[in-house]
């Protein structure tokens, strides 16, 4: 299998396991992630449950000192969750949060009151989880099924946005659902926006605009009037016998009013030989509609890109493959910082970035204390449909030797005296 030039030969941590068949892992706060999953309608004796994990250093890998170990789960009966995300509503001492969990033609969502502690552990810190509604979020006439599900970027978690089967962006207004009388909500605003599947979405870091992908390419949409605002061309140097499999919205065009994104491509034919999956950094200048790739690398030949995220400071992207791989980039020229071909068994279905510090949560606590990714740039924790989870860390390059450093300095002072020369005698 040809890759990137050069790999990671140690197998990454293994830190714990989802024990069901798992499609959706979330962060949720700096010390728990959520994974969610399970059997289905099917009768076959496999739970449907989303399950919190806590990053313990109780019987932890002796590696890195630490497990995610599943501290409680909540019973979603007989549905499995196959798409998820979080929002956090206020900040991290107050452990209030609002879920949204998409089952199938069914979104539901969750609050968290609170932290509560497990009965017969004190250690296990978990989440008060509560349903708090659900409704219908896809209508397709024979296939209803929600694929995808996103909380904006500055509400806390009041707005979301469901896609699914029948095409359909769709906008809500989370605290309508919470009304015990309303069994029927409607959404905020509803956009055509594809003609099958809607396959990924992502608000924009100022959330006046979604981007949706489906099999006729990637759109760009008003939040405020559903209006077009723009069809996503492809980058030149992928032009042909690629789809758009994934896209993340980053804060780096903030400063300058612009959507900065990235996009994930993967050959639309797994078994072509110039199978490869490409990815792209993409600004988008919403007041003159125009967007243009900043730039588009090779992530990696005969691989096919099955997770993105992006991190929260927007200057770190991460990939899972169909292979089990797993890279990290840095977001402004994609320059691999690391990368771990077919760590997992099976295709990776989550990847999220972890914290490198984690804030008090009691009044005897005072200061911040290291959290997963400290000492490293950054780290994810990756979950896979073999049911393990891993953790990926990105180390800092080495300090330049002296020598070297010295080499440098000098070779610049000959530069400079020459330069100065020349301009003398000029």
């Amino acid at each position: 299998m040809t890759i990137f030039g050069g790999s990671q030969q140690k197998k990454p941590p293994l830190i714990g396991d989802s024990g069901v068949p798992a499609y959706a892992l979330k962060k949720i706060g700096s010390r728990h992630i959520l994974i969610a999953g399970g059997g289905g309608a099917s009768k076959t004796g496999v739970k449907n449950e989303i399950q919190t994990h806590l990053f313990t250093t109780g019987n932890p890998n002796q590696e890195v000192g630490f497990q995610s170990q599943c501290v409680d789960t909540f019973d979603t009966e007989t549905m499995a969750t196959m798409n998820m995300d979080v929002a956090c509503v206020s900040d991290e001492i107050s452990a209030k949060y609002v879920i949204a969990a998409g089952q199938e033609n069914i979104c539901v969502l969750y609050t968290t009151r609170g932290f509560k502690l497990n009965e017969e552990n004190d250690d296990n810190l978990s989440f008060n989880i509560t349903k708090v509604g659900q409704f219908r979020s896809d209508f397709h006439a024979n296939n209803s099924y929600q694929k995808c599900v996103r909380f904006d970027k500055n509400s806390r978690g009041k707005i979301f946005a469901t896609g699914g089967a029948d095409g359909y962006i769709r906008i809500w207004d989370a605290q309508i659902v919470f009304r015990a009388e309303n069994r029927d909500p409607q959404p905020k605003l509803s956009i055509q926006a594809h003609k099958a599947d809607v396959d990924d979405i992502d608000f924009s870091s100022d959330s006046k605009s979604i981007i949706s992908v489906g099999a006729e390419g990637a759109f760009i949409w008003s939040t405020e009037t559903g209006e077009q605002l723009l069809d996503v061309q492809f980058p030149i140097e992928i032009s042909r016998g690629f789809k758009m499999r994934s896209v993340r919205c980053t804060p780096l065009g903030d400063a300058n009013g612009n959507t900065v994104f990235v996009a994930a491509y993967n050959s639309i034919s797994r078994g072509s030989k110039d199978q490869a999956s490409y990815l792209s950094l993409w600004t988008f200048n919403k007041e003159r509609k125009v967007a243009r790739p900043i730039v588009t690398k090779l992530m990696a030949k005969h691989q096919s890109i099955s997770s993105l995220v992006v991190s929260e400071c927007g200057n770190f992207t991460a990939v899972g493959t169909m292979s089990g791989s797993v890279g990290v980039f840095d977001t402004h020229e994609f320059r691999r910082l690391y990368f771990s071909p077919e760590a997992h068994g099976l295709f990776v279905t989550g990847i999220e970035f972890v914290s490198k510090n984690t804030p008090p949560i009691c009044e005897d606590i005072t200061k911040e204390t290291p959290g997963v990714a400290s000492g490293f740039q950054t780290a994810v924790v990756t979950l896979a449909a073999d049911k393990t989870m891993q953790l990926h860390r990105v180390p800092y390059p080495p300090p330049q030797p002296f020598s070297e450093f010295m080499f440098i300095i000098s070779l610049l002072s000959v530069v400079f005296t020459w330069l100065s020369s020349f301009l003398i005698i000029s």
